[in-house]
């Protein structure tokens, strides 16, 4: 029994572990558009608006305000170097798209530089510029790449800082963007800070897409009930969980629910109609993988 336990559970991680080595065309594509949205905003509003940015891309934009040192060829350099010293931190399907992303954005970021005109308006153009670098780091990031290698800068802060990725990122950007301040002023420090701004929404926007639920937990002495109404009134089945209350010592049982936000009002009608006294929990989850929301019941 405990044989087929561990072949059953090598045959999963075998599965898993293909999966993430699998190379898609289609994702590909994905990556070669975002990668081409990312380019033509940084040449068509972050330069000619005199503007920065974070990360990586920020300091090859730094550096070709400095002494004028094409961007396309700076950012390819740069970002061999790191994944060179970091392919580790990767996996292969990753690394082989995050190649792509930056070879295609180099490529562009050096061809289209001479057609960049920008608009009057700064403002706009931070707006632009966060548009569109953010809707194109989203499309990479969506299908499993990145844009740089300032995610394995992050990863070796992590392991020889001890910091978490979230944190090493966010003073990565800080220091690119303070650094822009001190070289060129605060006015464009700021107008910096509104383009990324709306960039990261976007990134979170485009890579998670629409498919935002709300996860209800409720804990009642009634949960069968309220499981039957939910399931024939909403459509939607939920999960029990086994619970005892630590301080009573009372044996009771959670229900555990996914539901799109129209549902949530008449969710928390019938769970209050059927016990008053229940204790709900509501929370937002990013996204819902599974039978009924990314493909149909059977």
């Amino acid at each position: 029994m405990n044989e087929r336990k561990i072949e059953t559970r090598n045959e999963i991680r075998r599965r898993a572990f293909e999966a993430l080595q699998l190379i898609s065309f289609k994702d590909i594509l994905w990556i070669v558009v975002g990668s081409f949205i990312l380019a033509f905003g940084i040449n068509y509003f972050t330069i000619p608006n005199d503007l920065s940015e974070g990360g990586l891309i920020g300091v090859t934009v730094i550096l070709y305000y400095l002494f004028e040192w094409d961007m396309g060829l700076v950012s390819l350099i740069a970002n061999m170097l790191l994944f060179v010293i970091g392919y580790r931190f990767l996996s292969r399907r990753t690394m082989i798209y995050s190649v792509i992303s930056v070879g295609v954005t180099s490529f562009v970021l050096s061809v289209t530089k001479p057609l960049a005109t920008g608009v009057d308006n700064r403002l706009i153009g931070a707006v632009y510029a966060g548009i569109l670098i953010g809707v194109g780091i989203g499309l990479v990031i969506r299908v499993g790449g990145t844009t740089g290698g300032g995610v394995i800068l992050a990863r070796l802060m992590h392991k020889y800082l001890h910091l978490s990725i979230a944190v090493s990122m966010f003073l990565i950007d800080v220091a690119v963007v303070g650094a822009s301040g001190l070289l060129f002023g605060e006015e464009t420090m700021l107008y910096t800070l509104i383009a990324i701004f709306i960039g990261s929404w976007l990134i979170d926007f485009v890579s998670e897409g629409l498919n935002v639920r709300e996860a209800v937990t409720i804990i009642s002495h009634r949960q069968s009930e309220i499981a039957a109404v939910l399931t024939e009134t909403l459509g939607r089945s939920a999960t029990v969980i086994h619970s005892h209350g630590h301080f009573t010592k009372q044996q009771n049982n959670m229900l555990y629910i996914i539901v799109d936000k129209r549902q949530l009002a008449p969710l928390k009608q019938i769970v209050e109609a059927a016990d008053p006294r229940a204790f709900v929990v509501i929370h937002k989850v990013r996204e819902v993988i599974g039978e009924g929301f990314t493909y149909p019941s059977r």
